[in-house]
């Protein structure tokens, strides 16, 4: 398997976030982080993010452990919390202890967590660590490449990170967003889809 083109898509969505800080006029912000301790987030324009009510794009990639995940098993049964993030990004790894609280609160009640990691294979070691340090305990897959575009970001609109989407048991998305949100804010719309 060739990684070069994955490695230049994921040099080229990473540069594409370092630019957007200094080039702020071509880009939008998301919300700031909720300690202020990093800027805010750049997202790409012209990417348009998947809006709640569509259904959800199917898609079949493995998890650290080199298990397939497919979101059209979890169809039906269980609605499921997509988290896309990058190890390099600050207000990804600021967002997760909130969202591995969702996992566990949640955990047998009818939600499943998966984060989706953009680095590639290349970061698992780094992404082994982190996940162990940080004791999380929702699954988490890498996002591949199909040709040039991400086969999971890609048809989500993922303009940047961290970003989630919602998915009800039908398979649609009920909630979306590019930036930190509030855990006050997660509950309510995970409370919305497990009623």
């Amino acid at each position: 398997m060739n990684l070069r083109p994955q490695k230049t898509r994921i040099v080229a969505l990473l540069l594409a976030f370092a630019a957007a800080a200094v080039f702020a006029p071509a880009y939008s912000f998301a919300q700031e982080s909720k300690s202020g301790s990093f800027t805010k987030i750049p997202t790409v324009k012209g990417i348009e993010t998947l809006k709640p009510g569509s259904k959800a794009p199917d898609f079949k990639v493995r998890d650290l452990d080199g298990k397939e995940f497919h979101l059209a098993s979890c169809c039906g049964k269980d609605a499921v919390l997509l988290f896309f993030w990058s190890f390099f990004c600050g207000p990804c790894r600021e967002e997760m202890p909130m969202i591995s609280q969702m996992s566990r609160e949640y955990q047998g009640k009818g939600l499943q967590v998966v984060g989706v990691n953009l680095d590639g294979r290349e970061m698992k070691k780094a992404i082994d660590k982190f996940v162990a340090s940080e004791k999380i305990e929702f699954r988490i897959v890498f996002d591949e490449l199909a040709g040039d575009a991400f086969r999971v970001a890609d048809p989500y609109g993922v303009a940047g990170t961290p970003a989630l989407f919602l998915i009800d048991r039908n398979g649609a998305v009920a909630f979306g967003a590019v930036g930190m949100v509030t855990a006050e804010q997660l509950k309510a719309e995970i409370g919305k889809v497990l009623k």
